[in-house]
């Protein structure tokens, strides 16, 4: 064990990474993914040392929801087509190579991102259909399945691409266990068995094209999506069954227009985008006596226009300027009754509007041959108006200043140094009472709430070794003022949570991921891919007035992937392993802790016999990990009286086979 320790020690500090590019980044060609046999972009991408995927935010307006992933050096348009679906749909033939661009680099627009890969597609005239199916297969015999179909052709200067999706989707936790009922002051226990249930199968259609157009490339990109969503937890008691259930459902759709050009000697970069949206959500909880129902509706819109003006002085030096304008909408409405009678809420319909307009301008500047500093500001001004129980109008600005200092003393390794003000975004259905029937109940809404802000100071060490290796170690240590959390409100009919700001807190983050080719260490063509994330937060409760963990922030996330590819038998092994995830929330007379224990596994094998067909077989969560919720009710504040009802639910989840099948054409 020493033995292999110390050479993967010896691999960190040993000579140059052979593919290893300029200035920080780093050029993956096709051949480098070959044993892997990758299907699509996302296969590949996953497969990079070091480099660990993100799809972004879903977050109002376009500068602050980037993923770290490019196409031809621009970030995708859509927002309501996710990154890891575009990347899904880009076959890997298509693929000339990948670049890891670290730290930044002359005439790429990081969008926030320390570290972005850019998928760089052949130019060559080509038609491609891709058509998928999946299914997800449970012992009981239910099934969610998937399909679609991918189309993409490219004449010349012309790009033209379609797809036609169905979307399954699923609730991973749910299953059979059982559920209690502890009345603190009396001792009684009530006890039920539980099964829960939860799924939806929707459908989604995208379609492109981008085409020289001014001297420039313009592309339109259009999308749609249907997501519905049903589930319900069913409790069998000796003393009476209840049923708790959930029908709610989404739709969405999406224009976008963008043109990048030359305006005199510098680059300009163009951006519309249209997204309409609604949806709906109808809870449920019926048992003897009481009888709940909670329903609310939504529509949103969002429109965005945004230019960028990106000038290099030389090769050494790149200035950037533009702006971002936005309008946002939220209509909602909801209504909440208890048997039968209906429970005024605070909040409970509301329209919000948002004006929203963002400067910005930033340097890129390699002032060494091994030092990159990449400098600037967004200053953001914001007007939010609600029509509805309150009817206020409120304004911000804040500005946001960026510098990010990255060091590359060989061409193997960098260090990365990155101080950022990061401002946080207000929900718009926080305006709006909310409803979570199995859990806490309902919340009111709140129109009183500002942005949470953070500063942010990181530190990132990055060794790539063995041509396949990478040793990544992050500290980010976060100042956050005006955590969100929720706080007590008045309501006509007594007192209610709401979304509020409770004060400062922090937030200190240790990531370590290696990637860690195998071959050296006996298994050839295997490859161990390791991610762990460490967290320790801190906030003043908003009620007892203690310190304790910001809800929701999860202490620590422990991934490991180990692959093989053999290429004897055109196939791919892979074992996947998840140590589980815990999570605290806190309210005036009321406080949750959710958990998943360790471990929850995963084991697939990929079969490619030829370029063109892919057949996966994998069997996710055979040990079959639990869920734990523990809900406490106190009979008043939190800082006043003690728990009056302790419920505690464990579900066991149930395995699943997964069977996925891929042809090109």
């Amino acid at each position: 064990m020493r033995g292999c320790v110390a050479a993967v020690l010896a691999a960190i500090m040993a000579g140059p990474m052979a593919l290893a590019g300029q200035d920080g980044v780093l050029d993956y060609p096709a051949a480098f993914f070959a044993d892997a046999r990758p299907n699509t972009a996302y296969d590949m991408i996953n497969r990079l040392p070091g480099f660990s995927f993100d799809d972004g935010q879903s977050a109002r307006g376009f500068a602050g929801t980037a993923g770290n992933v490019l196409i031809d050096g621009q970030r995708p348009t859509s927002k309501t087509d996710d990154l890891a679906s575009i990347l899904q749909r880009i076959p890997a033939s298509d693929v000339d190579h990948i670049e890891v661009i670290r730290g930044g680099a002359q005439g790429i627009d990081m969008h926030g991102q320390t570290v972005v890969a850019n998928v760089v597609r052949k130019k060559a005239d080509a038609t491609q259909t891709v058509a998928d199916a999946a299914n997800n297969i449970w012992p009981t015999g239910h099934m969610v399945p998937s399909a679609s179909i991918q189309f993409t052709r490219r004449a010349g200067e012309a790009t033209y691409e379609a797809s036609l999706s169905q979307i399954g989707n699923f609730n991973d936790s749910v299953g059979k266990g059982s559920y209690d009922r502890l009345d603190v002051p009396t001792g009684t226990l009530r006890r039920a068995d539980i099964q829960g249930h939860g799924m939806g199968i929707g459908w989604g259609a995208t379609a492109a094209a981008s085409l020289p157009l001014w001297s420039g490339r313009f592309k339109v990109n259009l999308t749609y999506q249907d997501s519905p969503f049903r589930s319900s937890t069913r409790y069998f008691s000796p003393g009476g069954n209840w049923i708790i259930a959930e029908d709610s459902g989404s739709q969405n759709g999406e224009i976008g227009l963008h043109w990048t050009g030359t305006f005199g000697a510098a680059e300009l970069e163009t951006l519309l985008l249209q997204r309409l949206g609604r949806s709906t959500d109808h809870q449920t909880t019926t048992e003897a006596g009481d009888n709940e129902i909670f329903l609310s509706k939504s529509k949103t819109a969002e429109s965005i226009a945004r230019a960028t003006l990106r000038y290099h002085v030389d090769g050494d030096l790149t200035l950037e300027t533009g702006g971002e304008g936005a309008y946002n909408l939220l209509d909602g409405t909801s209504s909440y009754a208890v048997n039968g009678v209906a429970v005024p809420l605070p909040s409970a319909n509301a329209r919000v509007d948002e004006l929203r307009g963002e400067a910005f301008a930033q340097a890129m500047w390699n002032f060494a041959p091994d030092w990159k500093l990449e400098a600037g500001s967004r200053f953001e001004y914001s007007v939010i108006s609600e029509s509805g129980y309150t009817g206020m109008s409120r304004s911000f600005f804040y500005p946001k200043p960026r510098v990010l200092l990255a060091w590359t003393p060989a061409k193997q390794t960098q260090v990365r140094l990155r101080a950022e003000r990061v401002l946080g975004q207000l929900d718009f259905g926080n305006f709006v009472a909310s409803s979570n029937l199995s859990a806490y109940g309902v919340s009111a809404g709140n129109p009183n709430l500002a942005p949470d802000r953070h500063w942010q100071y990181e530190l990132s060490f990055e060794q790539d070794f063995w041509d396949r290796g990478a040793l990544v170690l992050t500290l980010t240590h976060e100042d956050i003022s005006g955590v969100l959390d929720y706080i007590p409100v008045a309501g006509s009919s007594g007192m209610f949570d709401a979304p509020g700001n409770i004060g400062g807190g922090h937030k200190n983050q240790i990531d370590a991921e290696l990637t860690l080719p195998l071959d050296r260490l006996g298994l050839p063509g295997g490859l161990l891919k390791a991610k762990n994330i460490w967290r320790f937060s801190g906030v003043r409760d908003s009620v007892t007035g203690d310190e304790r963990v910001i809800a929701g922030v999860r202490p620590n996330d422990i991934e490991l992937t180990l692959t093989q590819d053999i290429e004897s038998l055109k196939s791919t092994w892979s074992i996947f392993f998840f140590d589980g995830w815990d999570e605290r929330y806190y309210r005036l007379a009321y406080e949750r802790h959710s958990y998943v224990p360790a471990p929850y596994f995963e084991v697939e094998w990929d079969y490619k016999p030829t370029p063109g067909w892919m057949f996966s077989f994998a069997v996710k969560n055979p040990v079959r990990f639990s869920y734990v919720d523990i809900n406490t009710f106190y009979a008043g504040p939190r800082d006043l009286y003690g728990p009056d009802e302790i419920d505690t639910l464990r579900l066991k989840s149930q395995p699943r086979a997964y069977i996925e099948i891929r042809k090109t054409f």
